[in-house]
């Protein structure tokens, strides 16, 4: 039935027949490798609205032309830049050029920063919005799940509030620290500079070659509007204090080495300047892989002091 169904939608593009096809992910999504003469295509099948496809299609075109190595739409044989069935719209990417990183080595850390600044730089000169977050977002009240709404630093931060018991000085402080950095946070977000984004720069959506340079940025299901700076510093905690990482320097030196490739394509705003080590210090403190590390040591010898004591050093830096 899905293998028919893949077959229907790439009539649409190429009259060849495939010579084998693949299903990678039937859940949420539908993902088909198809091989044609040697060549190999994804065909990707989203639940999304026709507002958001033509969105998309746009910013990455717009992307592409400014030199940026995202994927290409296949066009159908009638000139579509996709087709719908099954109550979903299907793209076709052809093979991707270069290889996954696992174990990044500071070269690519530096690559992502220059690419996510040359992003963000073209992303400014972009009118159209997709009219939703992305999974990096906050303040949006968390009242869904939905992008925009969802607010996964705010829920973290509940989360260790809960579940930590104890240290009662050190909790207040850490409560205290974080309020008030989100209420500062929260006077200028909407005033700082923003626009439409892939939403995910992350290694899993990238590929490089030996030499250390992105040759292909993909997967767009969660490209959204979102603060340049939010996910500026997201990607850089991600990369500096989360990734596999096989080379000699701390993970400040690979933050700053981040932001450095980051701002050799775009410059901070003054505004983005104030705000930057507030943002920094609670998105390091209260990402969810952290807090959900720190809560496992709840019950080991030491009760969770030094996850909490770290926790607070972490909001106190340059205060």
């Amino acid at each position: 039935m899905v293998v028919q169904l893949v077959r229907d939608v790439w009539q649409n593009f190429r009259e060849m027949e495939p010579n084998q096809i693949e299903i990678l992910r039937n859940e949420g999504r539908l993902v088909a490798k198809i091989e044609v003469q040697e060549q190999f295509y994804f065909l990707k099948g989203e639940q999304q609205t026709l507002f958001f496809m033509k969105n998309l299609i746009t910013f990455v075109n717009k992307m592409k032309a400014s030199g940026l190595p995202f994927t290409a739409f296949e066009k159908t044989m009638d000139g579509r830049s996709f087709v719908e069935a099954s109550g979903m719209l299907f793209t076709l990417e052809k093979n991707l050029v270069g290889e996954e990183v696992e174990q990044l080595r500071l070269i690519h850390i530096q690559e992502i920063g220059k690419m996510l600044g040359r992003q963000h730089a073209v992303s400014q000169t972009i009118r159209m919005r997709f009219n939703r977050g992305t999974s990096w977002g906050m303040f949006g009240g968390n009242e869904t799940d939905a992008l925009g709404d969802y607010d996964e630093n705010e829920l973290s931060f509940t989360q260790f509030i809960e579940q930590v018991d104890g240290f009662t000085n050190e909790i207040q402080l850490i409560n205290e620290l974080y309020i008030g950095k989100r209420e500062k946070l929260k006077l200028v977000w909407d005033t700082l500079p923003s626009g439409p984004v892939q939403g995910d720069f992350c290694p899993y959506n990238l590929l490089f070659n030996a030499e250390g340079t992105i040759t292909t940025i993909f997967d767009f299901d969660i490209a959204g509007d979102e603060v340049f700076l939010n996910e500026c510093i997201g990607v850089g905690v991600y990369l500096a204090w989360h990734c596999e990482y096989i080379d000699g320097e701390t993970e400040w030196q690979r933050y700053q080495s981040f932001l450095q490739a980051y701002e050799s394509e775009r410059e901070f705003s003054s505004l983005e300047r104030e705000s930057m080590d507030d943002l920094l210090a609670i998105v390091r403190a209260f990402r969810y892989d952290r807090i959900e590390e720190g809560i496992s040591t709840l019950n080991g010898e030491d009760g969770g002091k030094q996850f909490v004591v770290k926790t607070l050093e972490i909001l106190q830096l340059n205060d």
